[in-house]
């Protein structure tokens, strides 16, 4: 198994042996400090994201912030 059948054809072997590359030396594995770059690159998961997806979800979204604004807003008067 150690036929090498570029050797049978002159030609083919000339051309080939005209084409020369230089594979580049780089690191397999990411150092301590790429890695952590890449972590803080990597996007985050939008947590809001299932909320909006259904109707009324978006109209919670909405309601809520109005809703605690009354709550503290009636505390206040009341102890106040």
């Amino acid at each position: 198994m150690s036929q090498d059948p570029f050797n049978k054809d002159h030609y083919l072997r000339t051309k080939l042996d005209e084409y020369h590359v230089e594979i580049p030396n780089f690191p397999m594995k990411p150092s301590r400090w790429e890695r952590f770059i890449n972590l803080l690159a990597s996007p985050a998961k939008d947590p809001i994201d299932p909320i909006i997806s259904t109707p009324n979800g978006l109209l919670l979204l909405k309601l809520v912030p109005i809703m605690g604004t009354a709550v503290f807003t009636l505390i206040q008067v009341f102890f106040l």
